[in-house]
């Protein structure tokens, strides 16, 4: 019996132990999202003649200098699946770029290795991190894995055990497929959907890959990459077209033609083959370098003339091009015109590249300069993407680099700015050049990229992304923009004289301040969201409750509201007792997020920061943290406090006794300390930006709730407590027109020194201000206006929302002349409204969010102050029937009952990811489906306790629904119960989901934040079972070997007793 439940239990264990390995949430380290890691970049096994040019070339997602400590490459050989050589990387490190080359000594390795090492394939690289035994000899292996690559020269050959361990779903790759005789790699590149794929190109070992994305190409798979004029008949002039790679071309003309008179003056036809990186050089027959295409034999030299004149690319032949006839743009593929002085013809630039300006060459530079197109391969016919560079005939042009880029941003000080905002790009094109005639640098608009524009107070904000070619050119150009805007700088666009300028917002001065003077800008006004520009502290907790100090951080935060490279800025911890550093980060190779937040912290923070440090790292205080930027000065441990490079800096203690003078003489000088636990709780909290954006102000800060990544609480530590007086009702008749306002507080309370501001449209405007008298009545409620004897006060007329955008505010000062702008200063409550769902808040959603009334009804409406029992949500009012003087009609719990709905969607992942935002975006359209079916004027906080979550391609939302009368909740019901039946039509975000009713009896727990791939709750059961009955055998087993021992003892006792008988 017992060796049956052994066999069987051994089974089970056999059958069920792979299969939650498998599952196991420890993912491999290959699909794991980490911030950086160590990727195969590029590899060359097979070079021509003697193999004497390969390469591995490895690439560290940082983008810096980087310890390969722990690492390893290995080399399979696909014929045994074992390792045929190892490399340990220990004490190795990538370059300042990220790059680490192994390979022959022709290519400048890191690693030297003998020519003809790399095996042409079938077979494997792999990278490995960690303690395992990686040797020669060893098999194939999943364990510790990072990358690997499976690649062969051959169509026919097959490494099926490598690509099942290494790289399972995705195929060998095949290094020669075109079977070309000169030398190709095998390249990592990153798609437009972020994804990372291989190419075979032309090596470039050290250096970064040459991805061109032959999806990006325009219909015509052909663009003017290159153009290079002659300066005298000995010069070689030249047009490099880009293409698919390896593609033959056919069925193309060549047109120039003269800019000044329209005429076309030269026509070929364009055929023959690309090259392995899709480049086709058109030039001279007799000329040092070869071309893929040469010019008609009969051509007068030079080909290209000065401009003006244009270049186009067409379909057809060139014979449908005879002289003199009109161009047209049937059939146009691409066109760039270029000019030196005198500008080509408006008609010309019409047609060939509307709405585009011609491109201005520098005559005494050609010969020595191409013209490059670097914005390959989705922009066509547009002059503005070339740049003067190199000539680099047959190879990749010269351009910018995002990976030598930083975000910078600038003012246009306009009073208009909404006329303005269409033209940023021209703009951004006229500043530019500007620039560059500012500094003779070289920079173009091409220069700059992901241009974003917003209307600010005091004019149009622009934020673009700097590229160069290399770090010094990068320094260099910085340094011009700076030195360009450090004074008002006036520029001519359109015939107007506008001035730009650094920043459209001014800084409080820091210097001469007495300790604890109060910002000059008032509390509120300045919003980390709404500021664009620049770096700051935003947040610091360095002392936790409790010995455990694992949830401290330190937040910086960008301004300009968007992903900002951190190239040279250094983080800089010092010690307030010595004045010296402790603690040192370099931030170069990171960035902030999307939102322009940074998190630096311990590994208990959540969300997880992007550069963790140990518990208990940032010291109590007196202590100070600073942030640095230099492209030159390096920051070290140990080092004395200094102001050099200094950005921005925050000195705080936990103890009022500590002092650190030294610190606030370099740091913040003439300020006092911040006590960061002035709150005296025992909770958690930290020292938040709230009151400027001002670098180096102590009164920028005060005691909040925690909040990493998140926009900081400035309000009291432990939640806002409420205000004496608020409004609790706004009475709305049809249109949205205002015709009562509710206030509620304290029986006697005074309104003396209190206004009711009513503010319109998006710039949000005063459009009525009203200077409130009296006092709070004995009910606890005031009621301003309406038939239901309130005070004279009337709004007939005021505010219609159904014109746009509109809000009632409180604010407790009596001076706010009209056609001023709404702001935080003084604003005791708000409350924002519309009659159009999707319209954007503008300049009035900070007052609080924007409520959707419904303007079509003929009968009124009110929008009502109720009581939540969702925390999640900032929402406060509901709509419902008017109650003047009265208690509100709001959602009651009695009334309410459960929502469960599915939606089918081919990939929920991309739900998880934006959590907050789509489950805001269901909540609408659920409301306005609810509203469609009852017409009862529902509203938002009638669905309360939303939670999303998803499977495979299921979403669930789940909930509750309140309603304020029993009317209400039955018309509710039935359109739960109309949903459940049959399904339904959501448009979600631009998505259309559909209700699922069979879904809703599926029984699988969905869950949000982990892989569907975790152990089931019954392989889980399964496996206590398991263990419980393999313990019970154990013990088992063991009482049985005592039992047989024993039995044993007691035989040997009784043979020994008959042998001694025998003798007697």
């Amino acid at each position: 019996m017992g060796d049956v439940w052994l066999v069987g239990l051994m089974g089970l264990m056999y059958i069920w132990f792979p299969k939650v390995a498998a599952q196991s949430p420890i993912k491999n380290p290959r699909d794991q999202q980490t911030e950086h890691t160590l990727l195969i970049n590029e590899i060359n096994a097979d070079t021509p003649g003697e193999d004497t040019s390969e390469f591995v070339e490895l690439y560290h997602t940082s983008g810096q200098t980087a310890r390969l400590d722990g690492y390893y490459l290995v080399f399979y050989n696909g014929n045994g699946n074992q390792a045929y050589r190892v490399l340990n990387l220990q004490g190795k490190a990538t370059n300042s770029q990220g790059f680490f080359l192994v390979g022959s000594a022709s290519v400048n390795p890191a690693i030297v290795i003998p020519k003809n090492t790399i095996q042409n394939g079938p077979d494997a690289i792999a990278v490995y991190y960690g303690k395992g035994n990686y040797r020669e000899g060893m098999s194939v292996t999943g364990k510790g894995l990072v990358d690997a690559l499976v690649h062969k020269t051959k169509k026919t050959d097959r490494a099926d055990t490598l690509v099942k361990v290494l790289t399972p779903g995705r195929d060998a790759l095949l290094e020669d497929s075109t079977f070309r005789s000169t030398d190709e790699s095998i390249e990592r590149c990153r798609g437009a959907d972020a994804q990372w794929f291989f190419q075979v190109a032309v090596p470039t070992p050290g250096t970064d890959n040459h991805c061109v994305l032959t999806p990006q190409l325009n219909a015509s798979a052909v663009l003017i990459s290159e153009v290079h004029l002659a300066s005298s008949l000995e010069d070689f002039e030249f047009i490099e077209l880009q293409g698919p790679h390896s593609a033959v071309l056919r069925d193309i003309v060549l047109v120039l033609i003269d800019g000044r008179t329209k005429d076309v003056y030269f026509t070929m036809d364009v055929h023959g083959k690309t090259s392995l990186d899709g480049l086709l050089l058109i030039g001279p027959a007799q000329s040092k370098i070869p071309v893929d295409l040469a010019f008609p034999e009969n051509s007068t030299r030079p080909v290209l003339r000065d401009g003006p004149n244009a270049i186009a690319l067409y379909r057809g032949n060139s014979s449908s091009f005879a002289p003199g006839k009109a161009l047209t743009t049937a059939g146009l593929l691409d066109a760039f015109v270029y000019m030196s002085t005198e500008g080509p013809s408006p008609e010309l630039l019409d047609t060939l590249t509307p709405g585009r300006p011609a491109y201005g060459s520098v005559r005494h530079q050609l010969g020595d300069v191409s013209m490059s197109q670097c914005n390959c391969c989705s922009v066509t016919r547009d002059s503005l993407s070339y740049i003067l560079s190199r000539p680099t005939p047959g190879r990749f042009n010269d351009c910018p680099s995002r990976r030598f880029s930083q975000t910078v941003s600038f003012c246009l000080r306009v009073a208009d700015c909404q006329e303005w905002l269409p033209k940023s790009e021209e703009i951004l094109v006229t500043v530019v050049q500007a620039l560059d005639q500012s500094c003779s640098c070289g920079v173009f608009p091409a220069y700059f990229k992901d241009l974003k524009a917003a209307c600010q107070d005091l004019g149009l904000v622009f934020t673009t992304l700097l590229t160069a070619k290399s770090e010094a050119q990068l320094s260099s150009l910085l340094l011009a923009f700076q030195t360009f805007l450090e004074s008002p700088r006036a520029v001519s666009f359109d015939g107007r004289n506008v001035t730009a300028e650094s920043s459209c917002f001014k800084d409080v001065p820091a210097p001469d301040l007495t300790p604890g003077a109060p910002s000059e800008i008032p509390e509120g006004t300045a919003e980390p969201s709404r500021q664009a520009g620049k770096l700051l502290i935003n947040e610091v907790n360095p002392d936790n409750p409790g010995g455990r100090e694992d949830t401290e951080y330190i937040e910086l935060f960008y301004t300009g509201q968007t992903s900002f490279d951190l190239q040279g800025y250094w983080l800089v911890l010092y010690n307030g007792k010595t004045g010296r550093a402790y603690r040192v980060l370099e931030l170069s190779g990171h960035h902030t997020d999307e939102l322009g937040f940074f998190l630096v912290g311990s590994s208990a923070v959540n969300p997880a920061p992007m550069v963790r440090l140990p518990p208990n790292t940032i010291q109590n205080g007196a202590d100070a943290v600073a942030l640095y930027y230099s492209s030159s000065m390096r920051y070290v441990l140990n080092m004395a406090v200094t102001a050099k490079g200094l950005v921005d800096a925050v000195v705080y203690t936990s103890r009022v006794t500590e002092k650190a003078e030294q610190l606030l003489k370099v740091l913040v000088p003439g300020q006092g300390i911040l006590y960061e636990n002035d709150s005296h709780s025992t909770e958690d909290e930290s020292l938040s930006r709230c009151h400027s954006l001002s670098a180096r102000l102590q009164s920028s800060f005060q005691v909040t709730v925690m909040t990493p990544l998140r926009e900081n609480a400035c309000s009291s530590p432990f939640g806002p407590s409420p205000p004496t007086i608020r409004i609790n009702e706004l009475g709305l008749a049809g249109g949205g027109t205002v015709r009562f306002v509710e206030l509620e507080g304290r029986p006697g309370t005074s309104l003396a020194g209190l206004s009711l501001i009513v503010f319109k449209g998006q710039e949000g405007k005063v459009q009525h201000s009203i200077l409130l008298r009296g006092s709070i009545g004995a009910s606890g409620l005031l009621l301003l206006g309406g038939e239901h004897g309130g005070t004279e006060l009337t709004f007939k007329d005021i505010s219609a929302a159904s014109e746009g955008i509109s809000a009632i505010a409180l604010y407790s000062t009596s001076l706010f002349p009209g056609g001023m702008k709404a702001t935080s200063e003084d604003l005791v409550d708000a409350v924002v409204f519309t009659c159009r769902p999707s319209t954007v808040g503008g300049h009035l959603d900070f007052l609080g969010p924007l409520y959707a009334v419904p303007c079509g009804y003929d009968r009124s409406v009110s929008l009502s102050r109720c009581p939540s029992s969702d925390a999640s949500t900032e929402l406060q009012f509901a709509i419902s029937e008017p109650t003047p003087g009265l208690q509100n009609s709001c959602p009651q719990d009695a009334l309410a009952m459960g929502l469960d709905l599915c939606f089918l969607i081919p990939n929920c992942s991309v739900w998880i990811l934006n959590h907050e935002r789509m489950l805001e975006s269901l909540r609408k359209a659920l409301v306005s489906s609810l509203d469609e079916k009852c017409s009862c004027g529902v509203s938002e906080l009638y669905l309360q306790e939303l939670n999303l979550t998803c499977v495979d391609s299921v979403v669930k939302i789940s909930g509750r629904m309140h309603a304020p009368l029993p009317e209400q909740q039955q018309s509710m019901e039935s359109w739960r119960q109309d949903l459940l039946a049959s399904p339904h039509r959501f448009s979600v975000d631009g998505r259309v989901l559909e209700t699922s009713p069979e879904c809703i009896a599926q029984r699988s727990t969905p869950v949000s934040s982990q892989s569907s791939s975790s152990p089931h709750g019954w392989e889980i059961a399964l496996f206590v079972v398991g263990a419980l009955l393999l313990a019970l055998l154990l013990v088992g087993l063991v009482l049985h070997f005592i039992k047989r021992m024993l039995t044993d003892t007691v035989v040997n006792s009784v043979t020994e007793g008959s042998s001694s008988s025998l003798f007697i």
